[in-house]
């Protein structure tokens, strides 16, 4: 009888958790988005011919928000997740510019991390895939703010609150988003 009484007291946890979850992400889907995957300042038909190039995962990461493993990575020109060479990472899409190496540091997550964007480079908004999906904002530890290309639109990762000094943020991104230029 104990462990019917546990689970039952964790299925309302549960349910008590998720409709708070749904309750924020109602109060918060009022604000608009600012931009979606391919809705970015580059027409939308430019992003898709970009698109092509990309193989099924590299596609499924920036127009659909899907996440590569961590520590597995690969930008869409082949270099590693965790590069250490000094360079650019730019929009796998746009080709422009969205972090430098400066600002590139090793989180301990297997994601290419950086505590600061390249001015205008991206843009940040909570993520609509938590929104809609109360029990998967519960699982993720509450609505996340994605990080998304400014130009494409393309889905590039999160950003999280707990990077180093100054900023104390971790843009936490996907390799496969990006393409990386070395430095000349």
């Amino acid at each position: 009888l104990r462990p019917a009484v546990v689970a039952g007291r964790r299925g309302v946890i549960s349910q008590g958790a998720c409709a708070a979850a749904a309750a924020a992400a109602a109060a918060c889907s009022a604000q608009p988005a600012l931009a979606f995957a391919g809705e970015g300042s580059l027409p939308k038909e430019e992003v898709l011919r970009a698109a092509e190039k990309l193989t099924d995962f590299q596609r499924a990461i920036s127009l659909d928000a899907a996440t590569e493993r961590s520590f597995t990575g690969k930008t869409v020109n082949g270099y590693a997740w965790d590069v250490k060479e000094k360079g650019t990472w730019v929009g796998a899409l746009s080709g422009k510019a969205l972090f430098e190496s400066e600002t590139k540091y090793d989180s301990g997550t297997g994601w290419p991390s950086f505590s600061a964007p390249v001015p205008g480079g991206v843009i940040e908004r909570l993520d609509p895939g938590d929104l809609a999906d109360a029990r998967r904002a519960l699982m993720m530890g509450g609505i996340r703010t994605e990080v998304i290309d400014a130009a494409s639109g393309a889905h590039l990762g999160h950003v999280f609150n707990d990077g180093p000094k100054p900023t104390g943020k971790r843009y936490c991104m996907n390799a496969g988003a990006m393409a990386f230029v070395p430095a000349k």
